[in-house]
């Protein structure tokens, strides 16, 4: 015989369940990628010279970072490069022709600045980086996007809904996307979400926060792990370049220098397993800044952000764009005005014309 007092504080128990779980679940339903499906002719081919020969011409930026920041930052950004193929041209490297055939945009990492993608009345930051730049060029921004996650796109505070699953949605986030990117070369397991692709005869790998397998163990379970994207990069060249004539720009949030638990032992092995390859740059992000260096002979670009308050001494926002050609490597930093961001100022801080 059932106790008449249990049925109630049973349905009552069920009901904390169900409502619990649809609280927690995951909250992410529009990735950005209507319209995208990675069956499409890729749009680059458009753009294709031939075999062996190389006009790759692209836009990279990092630290989108919706939920940090000027609120405005990415809405002013946004109207900035879609300006590349309006506004931008080669002059500077005596090339009179204008910037064009842009390939996409090549984003390395910090997507949102804590991780939230709305669950438990959390703020939905992913929801403004979809909304404003799409997967293929289909939404605010007309180019094709690459992004990578980053530190801040690890959720580590205290939030039953991201906590009791051990969720990291945004950073999870790039895998589900991979799925209706076209051209992918190769694909990372799981949500580790690395990715690499050609563009003529270059090979590009996106290595998310940091090209390293270690992971740091934080509390938080998954915060800052690398998800083992130096294995990947590994692998990646081993199958997709040794023997073959490409050459290589990797990219991740962080770059050759050290921060939180990337250390310099982590640096020198990364540089171990890229020293026999021509790399020919390395993209990062992280400092919200712009600047152009060499590290062990390699070219690094530090590609900008659309911080305008803080971290840039001129107060505009800045994002890069590259050409890449079978003899040179061009590339110069582009610079905006929060109060028009359509007077763009190129070449800014620095350029660069490198012979390969």
């Amino acid at each position: 015989m059932t106790d008449s007092h249990s049925a109630p504080q049973t349905l009552t128990r069920l009901a904390l369940i169900t409502t619990l779980t649809i609280a927690i679940s995951g909250c992410i339903s529009d990735y950005g990628n209507d319209d995208c499906t990675s069956d499409d002719l890729p749009p680059v081919d458009n753009f294709w010279l031939g075999i062996d020969q190389t006009d790759v011409t692209f836009i990279a930026f990092g630290d989108s970072q919706f939920g940090g920041g000027a609120e405005d930052k990415n809405d002013l950004h946004k109207i900035a490069i879609n300006q590349a193929d309006v506004q931008l041209h080669w002059d500077t490297f005596g090339i009179n022709a204008p910037v064009s055939n842009i390939r996409g945009i090549i984003m390395n990492g910090d997507i949102t600045q804590n991780g939230r993608d709305g669950r438990t009345l959390s703020e939905n930051e992913y929801k403004g980086f979809t909304d404003i730049y799409g997967l293929c060029g289909n939404r605010d921004v007309k180019f094709p996007m690459f992004e990578g996650y980053g530190n801040h796109d690890f959720f580590e505070w205290s939030n039953i809904g991201y906590r009791l699953l051990q969720a990291h949605p945004v950073a999870d986030s790039v895998s589900v996307r991979n799925q209706y990117r076209v051209g992918l070369a190769n694909t990372a397991p799981d949500k580790n979400g690395h990715y690499s692709w050609d563009w003529d005869n270059i090979h590009f790998v996106q290595l998310n926060l940091t090209p390293s397998d270690v992971d740091p163990n934080h509390e938080v379970p998954g915060v800052r792990n690398p998800r083992m994207a130096l294995t990947f990069l590994k692998q990646d060249l081993a199958e997709h370049v040794a023997g073959t004539n490409k050459k290589v720009i990797i990219m991740s949030h962080y770059g050759p220098w050290e921060t939180f638990e990337w250390d310099n032992e982590q640096i020198d092995t990364l540089y171990d397993a890229i020293k026999d390859y021509p790399v020919i740059a390395y993209l990062h992000g992280h400092s919200h800044a712009t600047s152009a260096y060499t590290w062990n002979g390699i070219p690094v670009f530090n590609v900008g952000s659309p911080y305008y308050l803080n971290y840039n001494s001129d107060e505009r926002g800045h994002y890069s764009v590259f050409r890449i050609t079978d003899s040179k490597l061009y590339a110069y930093d582009v610079s905006w005005n929060p109060n028009n961001p359509m007077a763009l100022e190129f070449p800014d801080n620095w350029t660069r014309e490198i012979d390969l």
